[in-house]
């Protein structure tokens, strides 16, 4: 098994997608990073990968020199028990350099969020992530967008760049999603860890040879996403949709009860649980003080989280 098959199998399972806690004045809060990490070590990180400074992280917030230090607390926290991955983001020059700062920094792997403003050539697009995958010698994920056919030509010839080790399936709906993996599957077989973002895109996926997914619920309730993963990868599909309805669709409903809560509402509920949020830098907005308190009902009433904020 080489180094990157190792990786592979590290990123099998849960990838926790935690959010970047800020101070009041929207400083970064390295310490709450590390500590929040700490929390999993401590606690249920069965095949749990965490993730930092992505899409849901804030990363398009973060410079390169905030970027660092909050991959570094984050690998400081974990002590060397949990995975980490870094979000790359950005254009072609910050993404080198957040690139190279997270493999300096300790994580084991990092995501690349491709950038956006163009529509390249699949050459293009694929010179473009080798030139970064070769920047480093950790793990690297793509998560792409567009087209089904002009992403699976990329990931055919990344295919010869050993430390490109997966791909997150783009999440437009259900059914692209599994037709994007089963594809990309059928014409690299076995090459790739396919990662479904979010609980409603993996569980038609795992039936197809997704292994890990990403989502906020992990940060909140770590054990019922496990329970969630287990059971999906497993092939126990009525286990599985058991777990969604009662153990983490409750958790959920913290980002969706209104809009604009994906980010803010998951760093509310980290506070009333003990541990650090902050505000989201702008421009999304913080949670009104009237719907705090619809957050920590919510977790007053999940059986994973009732007993830590009667707790406090």
């Amino acid at each position: 098994m080489t180094e990157f098959d190792f990786i592979k199998k590290n990123l099998r399972g849960v990838h926790n997608y935690l959010p970047t806690p800020f101070h009041s004045d929207y400083r970064l809060d390295s310490y709450g990073m590390k500590d929040n990490v700490s929390y999993h070590v401590s606690t249920n990180h069965r095949d749990m990968t965490i993730t930092v400074g992505g899409g849901y992280g804030e990363g398009f917030t973060l410079d390169p020199e905030e970027h660092r230090d909050l991959v570094e607390a984050a690998v400081e926290g974990a002590s060397g028990k949990i995975h980490i991955m870094a979000g790359v983001v950005g254009g072609y020059g910050v993404q080198k350099l957040m690139a190279r700062n997270a493999e300096n920094a300790g994580a084991g792997s990092i995501i690349v969020f491709f950038p956006r403003q163009q529509t390249p050539t699949v050459d293009i697009a694929y010179s473009y992530l080798r030139s970064l995958a070769e920047s480093v010698n950790i793990g690297v994920i793509i998560f792409p967008f567009g087209t089904h056919e002009f992403w699976t030509e990329v990931l055919e010839k990344l295919a010869d760049v050993p430390n490109v080790v997966g791909f997150l399936a783009p999440n437009v709906n259900p059914e692209y999603t599994v037709e994007f993996g089963k594809t990309v599957n059928k014409v690299v077989p076995g090459r790739y860890i396919w990662i479904a973002e979010n609980e409603n895109h993996a569980m038609p996926s795992f039936a197809h040879g997704c292994e890990a997914y990403t989502a906020a619920a992990p940060a909140i309730v770590p054990d019922s996403s496990w329970e969630f993963w287990s059971h999906g990868v497993a092939g126990d599909i009525e286990s599985m949709g058991r777990v969604f309805e009662k153990m983490v669709s409750p958790i959920n409903k913290i980002r969706s009860f209104k809009p604009g809560h994906g980010i803010s509402g998951i760093k509310v509920a980290l506070e009333i649980l003990g541990r650090h949020g902050g505000p989201p830098r702008p421009p999304e907005f913080s949670v009104e003080k009237d719907d705090r308190e619809i957050i920590r009902d919510i977790l007053l009433s999940h059986s994973e989280t009732r007993h830590i904020v009667e707790g406090r």
